[in-house]
């Protein structure tokens, strides 16, 4: 196992980056502020991952690779799963990326993990751990999307560190921490894809919208069931002839249970596609075929929020300071 990992460290740490942001301060006899993360590549044309919350608003952004600063450029973001993604302005001429798989099969609780992260504005560094769960809330704060928790540390700098089995393959990217326990959570590869390719296209995340509400309805002898309780009039929903009382058994390739798996389900759709919902209607298996619609403003919809990130590192820059390219 020591072999694997420094193998892996060797091949994916010159991906991971330092991701700096600067803002101003209030007070103009004061220098500015500058926080500090981690990203990596995951192009060739120089896109870099990052947390949101390190570069939200910032006054300028810029990436720090093999020692050198290259100016970067906001391409969108994502609140709900605290992505961000940033393209640098001239990249370097060569560099390694990691790859991101679009594999739906989540990685069990004990699955090995190696992270890459950099602590407090050093160089990427490795850290070894697991998976411990996998979970879609944290008492208050509800996941946009099934999150991966894992027994690795988040510290200061280490937002937006890259996690990857010791297969090779991305796992995902941290997004939040559990300082009570020590954990850190990971928004897995798919989801991270699936935000990419928003923030790539459209410049922010188009939430798939069905147009029906439901209820979770439980009994002893059925146990959980997420059931129809209104169908929205001129909605994909009522196109497809989804009814009022029919039990949803399946979105896409999610199996439905509770409510926490229909979130998750429709945070996969894509605006425009087709997908099959399987449902039950008075004992009778049906699958219907919906067009995903893209959420309207006014429709309802229970805000999705992340645990508090580790804090991050925060430092004075000189005015003058400027990133290089």
């Amino acid at each position: 196992m020591q072999r694997r990992v420094t193998e892996l460290f060797r091949d994916n740490h010159d991906a991971v980056v330092k991701v700096k942001a600067a803002y101003q301060p209030r007070n103009p006899t004061e220098l500015p502020q500058v926080i500090i993360g981690t990203g990596f590549f995951i192009s060739r044309e120089g896109h870099v991952l990052t947390n949101a919350s390190a570069v939200m608003n910032n006054d300028r952004v810029w990436i720090v690779y093999g020692g050198v600063d290259y100016s970067a450029k906001m391409v969108g973001v994502d609140r709900s799963t605290n992505l961000a993604l940033l393209k640098i302005i001239t990249p370097p001429q060569d560099f390694p990326f990691i790859q991101i798989s679009d594999d739906p099969t989540l990685p069990a609780p004990g699955t090995m993990l190696l992270r890459i992260a950099c602590p407090m504005d050093l160089s990427p560094s490795p850290a070894l751990g697991m998976i411990s769960g996998q979970e879609s809330r944290f008492g208050q704060h509800v996941f946009p999307c099934i999150l991966l928790r894992t027994n690795i540390p988040a510290g200061p700098g280490e937002s937006g560190g890259a996690y990857l089995d010791l297969n090779g393959r991305l796992v995902g990217i941290q997004v939040g921490s559990l300082t009570e326990i020590n954990s850190s959570y990971i928004l897995p590869a798919r989801a991270v894809m699936r935000v990419r390719d928003d923030l790539l296209f459209y410049g922010q995340v188009a939430s798939g919208w069905i147009g029906f509400d439901v209820t979770l309805d439980t009994s002893v002898a059925e146990g959980a069931r997420v059931v129809i309780n209104n169908v929205i009039e001129g909605t994909p929903a009522q196109q497809a002839g989804i009814q009022i009382g029919d039990q949803i058994m399946q979105v896409g390739i999610y199996a439905v249970k509770d409510l926490d798996d229909l979130r998750n389900a429709l945070f996969y759709t894509r605006v425009g596609e087709y997908i099959p919902v399987k449902l039950s209607r008075k004992g009778q298996a049906l699958e219907l075929t919906v067009r995903i619609a893209e959420r309207p403003p006014e429709a309802d919809e229970t805000e999705a929020m992340l645990p508090v990130p580790e804090e991050p590192v925060l430092l004075n820059e000189p005015k003058e300071e400027a990133p290089a390219q």
